[in-house]
């Protein structure tokens, strides 16, 4: 173990931390040695577990290389070496052994978004260039509508059994496994065989646009494998563990720290039947780690504090957290033990998460922490392949996004007189670079080698990196000071009854920037604390007060001043993060509509006038 984990260095004037590791940790730089190194290490172990026809079903390490031989062999004989294919589908074992087909010998992978409208699916599909799809049974009809429109898509592979009538070039992946594992037998080692450079592309994706339209983002083996082998070094995870896997799979953040990471440590990976089903996914896989986004976690705890404030048991727990603490200053760690109830309505086996894509409430990391659940906060972007910083097994800052993992720089660009300037990296896990885009290539990334995070921040003295938002949803305010929505939001989301915010820089009609709110409420949980669901006079005036409440923490500069209510959703990635973009244009767009601002319609619910 190193101790430190880091070095700080001031290189051409920047502040400048660089990743050492906590733990030694083995480099692979392809997908394929990988899969072979946890195949000899793991072999009969369980890989993956997920449910049919409400039946657990388990595949091994040995079982899953060689349906990967099997059908990568079938995708050769097919035609499609060195072709570019696309996976659509929810979180599943197949699209695990369907990227690894690909990945491993085939060809270059493109993940794309379930969630995506079909005429989107389809611009992506002409964009990537792709020859073949995988595709769950969910989209027999979208598949076989662009089979009549796309002339380029040599094959549809469904990741279920198909039924008779389909066109020829439609096959299914239990089929080709069977025409794979034939082929192998007759000596047919083409996919076997084949040798993978890990500097050539191997991933196409398209990033969830949150502040512009979808780019492409070019990576290679090298890029995520190496980043695999990083987030070794910061935390410990055991072939014992079992990860839920929830997030996409088309995102990088799933792919590699929810997937690669996993199988390369023999984690057995299990799928989760979706968001609603998670409470019950994570007691009966007996799971133990998770890789999320703060959103599922924060609503987990929010669950919690309610199952003990209806308890009356608040008291207890409070004096218990803080025997529990003052135990853990002499290493002696009870909380399991103390909070196994509280846990067992959880997971009882769940013991460590982690969190990146947006920022999380310190008091979740705390809380959970009291209770024996470490949740470590990270960051990074697809472009990063993508995890720059975590914080780790023996160093947890809540607030931060940790240290640079091995090999890894992040520096501060252009810092203020704080100290706070655009965060950049540097490292094997930066991109090949964007899809046909070079000049947002160069853009991004300098002749130094360093990219341009566009987020902002600052590197304290035992180089942890701390995040204060987004430079383009930024507000700076009249007098120069600058202000992030994202440090509202965390404020506001924890008003009684506010289930999401979004706050933005509004400009008045006289050039004045306001900071603004618009609070999505949820009226089961108004019912909950008042009994009823107010009128909208009545929430104007209970939120009016939560928010000079906050106010009064703040410099008058920089108080919120006019806020608007909706029930309606904000609009998400996948990831669950806000678009910005699109819920600022329609807040705009409105005030234009009606000839308003924001100071007339303050405290108005807008459901109510769009």
């Amino acid at each position: 173990m190193n101790k430190k984990g880091v070095t700080l260095s001031n290189k051409n004037g920047r502040k400048t931390v660089t990743g050492l590791g906590y733990y030694e940790c083995t480099q692979v730089d392809s997908f394929k040695k990988l899969i072979q190194n946890s195949i000899k290490k793991f072999q009969n172990k369980t890989a993956f577990k997920f449910k049919r026809d409400n039946a657990i079903i388990e595949k091994n390490y040995i079982e899953f290389g060689n349906e990967i031989n099997a059908l990568g062999t079938a995708l050769h004989h097919l035609g499609l070496k060195n072709k570019r294919i696309a996976l659509i589908s929810e979180n599943r074992y197949e699209w695990a052994l369907s990227f690894f087909s690909i990945v491993n010998g085939t060809g270059v992978a493109v993940p794309l978004d379930k969630h995506l409208p079909q005429v989107e699916i389809e611009n992506l599909i002409n964009r990537g260039e792709v020859d073949a799809i995988f595709y769950s049974s969910h989209f027999n009809k979208e598949m076989l509508e662009l089979s009549k429109k796309n002339i380029n898509i040599k094959q549809f592979i469904c990741m279920d059994k198909l039924e008779q009538g389909y066109p020829s070039i439609f096959s299914d992946i239990q089929t080709l496994i069977k025409i794979g594992k034939e082929l192998l037998e007759k000596g047919d080692n083409s996919f076997v065989d084949t040798e993978i450079n890990p500097e050539e592309l191997s991933l196409l994706l398209f990033t969830s646009g949150t502040t512009s339209i979808a780019k492409g983002v070019k990576l290679n083996q090298r890029n995520i494998c190496t980043n695999v082998s990083a987030i070794k070094s910061m935390i410990k995870v055991y072939p014992s563990d079992v990860h839920l896997s929830i997030l996409p799979l088309h995102h990088t953040f799933e792919l590699s720290a929810g997937m690669a990471f996993m199988i390369n440590n023999g984690v057995c990976i299990a799928y989760s039947e979706g968001i609603k089903y998670i409470a019950k996914n994570l007691k009966e896989f007996n799971v133990t780690a998770l890789v999320v986004v703060p959103a599922i976690l924060e609503a987990i705890y929010k669950k919690v504090q309610e199952g003990i404030k209806k308890s009356g048991r608040e008291k207890i727990v409070r004096r218990l957290g803080k025997l529990s603490n003052a135990l853990l200053k002499v290493k002696i760690d009870l909380r399991r033990i103390i909070f196994k109830k509280i846990l067992a309505q959880i997971g009882p086996n769940l013991r460590i998460a982690v969190t990146g894509a947006a920022p999380i409430d310190k008091d979740v990391v705390n809380g959970f922490g009291m209770l024996g659940l470490n949740v470590i906060q990270g960051y990074g972007l697809t472009e990063t392949s993508p995890v720059v910083a975590l914080n780790n097994d023996f160093y947890n800052k809540p607030g931060t996004i940790g240290q640079p993992m091995k090999g890894i720089e992040v520096a501060i660009d252009n810092p203020d007189e704080n100290g706070m300037g655009e965060i950049i990296t540097r490292g094997s896990n930066v991109m090949m670079g964007y899809y046909q885009d070079d000049n947002a290539t160069e853009e991004a990334i300098d002749s130094e080698g360093w990219f341009h995070t566009g987020d902002l921040g600052f590197i304290d003295d035992e180089g942890f990196i701390t995040i204060t938002g987004r430079a383009k949803s930024m507000i700076v305010l009249n007098n120069g000071k600058k202000a992030f929505p994202e440090e509202y939001e965390m404020l506001l989301n924890n008003i009684a009854g506010v289930k999401e915010s979004y706050v933005w820089g509004n400009t008045a009609p006289d050039g004045d920037i306001q900071v603004c709110a618009k609070l999505v409420l949820d009226k089961s949980k108004l019912k909950e604390k008042l009994g009823n669901v107010p009128s909208d006079t009545e929430l104007a005036d209970i939120l009016q007060r939560e928010i000079k409440n906050i106010n009064q923490g703040m410099p008058q500069y920089k108080i919120i001043r006019y806020f608007v209510i909706s029930y309606e959703e904000l609009v998400k990635t996948t990831t669950l993060k806000i678009k910005r973009p699109v819920e600022y244009n329609k807040i705009t767009d409105l005030q234009v509509k009606l000839n308003t601002n924001m100071r007339k319609i303050n405290g108005t619910n807008i459901d109510n006038i769009i």
